[in-house]
């Protein structure tokens, strides 16, 4: 008997403050403009759908502070990357030209990269050449990611916003019906205290240093923190951060993975793990790899 499972693609939403990321979304969610949204504290999830695809959007807020806590381990999960440049910006080229780049390092070769020379209705804005010259555009012709593009848009007029949309997710989806596998390194499940209840190795010749590693960072951090930290990258491996009550989960996949399959299959195991270690049941290598075999994806 299959277990069945819906996929629900993530778009990460980047760039600085002010450049227009949640009245960029609230153009999507609602085909309307909205004027002097507040910005966004840390990150803000929300879901829109697109035809029978769930699209999870996740929009990173733009400040210092937000920036260096979140978005990389956002990033790096992601089916889909936009990054929104305020077109009237001019004094902060170099900042964004920063970021940009570092999100560039962090998106998966495979998912689908855009770029927002946003604000076009406005006076007085950076030229798209520009643009192109002040952030080094052209190096994207030599970036491993296989799909990057320009666009021009305006949540105020809303120029380019469906266009774009309907380039992002048409490419993820045709992506996603290729039905990617997982490839499942280990598992771990906490305690409250961080304590190790339970840990299963899938591959054989793993480096459990990598392990202590994952485990040094739980502690570097209280518990509010971990709760906001879904990700660590760590060598060949995203670790996927799980929490349910009093338990947490750390699920080692492999970087080239579709993340938020990822993520789906590290619930999938955790809570399989969770359930057998309440009732005082063994958990095996062979359990989980029983459990793997069993799962059917859907988009």
């Amino acid at each position: 008997m299959s277990l069945n499972k819906k996929i629900h693609p993530l778009i990460a939403i980047t760039g600085l403050d002010n450049a227009g990321k949640t009245t960029f979304i609230h153009r999507l969610k609602t085909g309307e403009f909205k004027d002097n949204l507040k910005p966004t504290v840390g990150y803000d999830l929300s879901i829109i759908k697109k035809d029978d695809l769930r699209f999870d959007i996740v929009d990173l807020g733009g400040q210092q502070s937000f920036r260096t806590a979140f978005w990389e381990n956002f990033v790096t999960s992601c089916q889909g990357c936009i990054f929104v440049f305020d077109r009237t910006d001019k004094n902060r080229m170099e900042l964004t030209k920063e970021w940009l780049w570092k999100v560039e390092k962090w998106v998966p070769k495979d998912a689908n990269f855009a770029f927002f020379a946003n604000k076009t209705d406005l006076e007085g804005i950076l030229s798209l050449e520009e643009i192109v010259e002040g952030l080094d555009l052209t190096k994207f012709s030599e970036s491993p990611l296989k799909s990057f593009r320009i666009f021009e848009t305006s949540s105020f007029s809303g120029q380019n916003i469906e266009e774009c949309w309907e380039w992002l997710t048409g490419s993820i989806r045709r992506r996603m019906e290729a039905k990617p596998t997982v490839n499942v390194y280990a598992a771990e499940v906490f305690d409250d205290r961080l304590d190790l209840i339970s840990e299963v190795t899938l591959a054989e010749g793993e480096d459990k240093d990598h392990f202590n590693e994952v485990r040094q960072v739980f502690r570097k951090h209280s518990l509010k923190m971990i709760d906001s930290l879904p990700f660590i990258n760590i060598d060949k491996y995203v670790v996927h951060i799980i929490k349910k009550g009093d338990y947490y989960a750390s699920i080692y996949v492999d970087k080239d993975d579709e993340q938020s399959l990822a993520r789906e299959t590290g619930l999938t195991i955790f809570f399989e793990m969770l359930s057998r270690i309440k009732r005082e049941q063994p958990v095996d290598k062979k359990l989980i790899v029983e459990l793997l075999s069993k799962l059917k994806w859907e988009i």
